[in-house]
């Protein structure tokens, strides 16, 4: 007689953006960050802060502004990560505008008319600012904007900042790629994708890779071949693991005398070392085909199966989707579904 297991999972996938310069400072609002400054309509939310339309306020000017950053006398840009959503029915004059605060002084970075619509995607979309002027001073970053009418928005979303650097000496671990699935005993080849986002060429450096679930370094390279300014290069390991199990891989970077070490490892990336068993995967697919998981990668809404799906799609695991649990389920080692919003009716 089979045995069934009945899950609830929820999963949340997030890969953050690159970007070509190191970043020495970011605030991504996953947590909610203290330090701020919001006016009424202005709210944390995960992964965003956001002036939002209600309540509706006449003739309003209300801002958001950051805790005090210091900025590096190596500094690159301000990068915005943001998307501004208009209700253009009740458009008329409203602005909004980007500046930063230095010793009192606000200094306009970016200013938008609203009136022309929509900016940037959902999810966000970037834009950038050079900081020449600022650098080896204390600033504030200010969100703001007035007019008529909140009416006029749907919302302003700001999901991420960035303040970049550029530094000599600076390898960064960009990603890591191979096989999420292998059979015990099978050797399998991971690429660790090196960035050399520093202004001086590297050519005596080490590549390795690791595994979360013991924390055993698993693989290693030395790197003499030179790697030029703003060049990428994949190195290849190979592992062949023992015995059957979930675990993560992650590369890092090590270079003598890298000036920022932050960026010297790669995200996890998991790995399933297959048992030698066959069994089978029901996705059921339980809640009306309701859009209403907001997915933080892309800004939309999204069935709830969608997660559960994308990570046993990306750990190559097969399984079979369906909307009606079928009569029987002999056939079948493990069920998964999902418990959202379901309508009787």
């Amino acid at each position: 007689m089979r045995k069934f297991v009945y899950l609830l999972v929820v999963v949340l996938l997030f890969e953050l953006p690159l970007t070509a310069q190191t970043p020495y400072w970011e605030e991504d609002f996953l947590e909610a960050p203290t330090g701020w400054t919001l006016d009424d309509n202005w709210s944390f939310a995960t992964g965003k802060v956001y002036m939002w339309w209600s309540p509706v306020v006449l003739n309003y000017d209300l801002s958001a502004i950051s805790p005090i950053i210091s900025i590096p006398d190596d500094a690159g840009e301000l990068i915005v990560t943001q998307f501004l959503e208009v209700y253009e029915y009740s458009v008329t004059t409203e602005e909004c505008e980007i500046s930063i605060i230095v010793g009192g002084d606000e200094y306009v970075i970016w200013n938008y008319s609203i009136s022309n619509g929509n900016w940037g995607i959902a999810g966000g979309e970037d834009i950038s600012f050079p900081l020449d002027d600022y650098v080896g001073q204390d600033v504030q970053i200010k969100f703001r904007s007035w007019g008529p009418t909140t009416d006029a928005w749907w919302g302003w979303h700001v999901y991420n900042l960035i303040i970049t650097a550029y530094y000599d000496n600076d390898l960064s671990a960009v990603e890591i790629t191979g096989p999420h699935n292998i059979n015990p005993d099978e050797t399998g080849t991971w690429d660790i994708e090196v960035k050399n986002v520093g202004l001086v060429t590297q050519s005596d450096f080490i590549v390795k890779l690791f595994t979360h679930k013991t924390g055993d370094e698993i693989g290693n390279i030395n790197v003499t071949e030179p790697i030029n300014p703003g060049e990428t290069v994949n190195y290849s390991l190979d592992w062949t693991p023992s015995e059957y199990h979930n675990t993560c891989l992650y590369g890092v970077v090590i270079l003598e005398g890298d000036t920022f070490e932050d960026n010297n490892y790669t995200n996890s990336y998991f790995v399933r070392v297959e048992p030698d068993v066959e069994y089978n995967i029901l996705v059921w697919d339980n809640d009306n085909d309701n859009d209403n998981i907001i997915n933080f990668e892309t800004g939309q809404y999204e069935q709830a199966e969608a997660g559960i799906v994308k990570s046993l799609s990306k750990a190559e695991i097969s399984y079979n989707l369906v909307s009606y649990l079928p009569t029987d389920l002999s056939s079948y080692d493990i069920i998964l579904t999902t418990m959202g919003c379901y309508c009787l009716g």
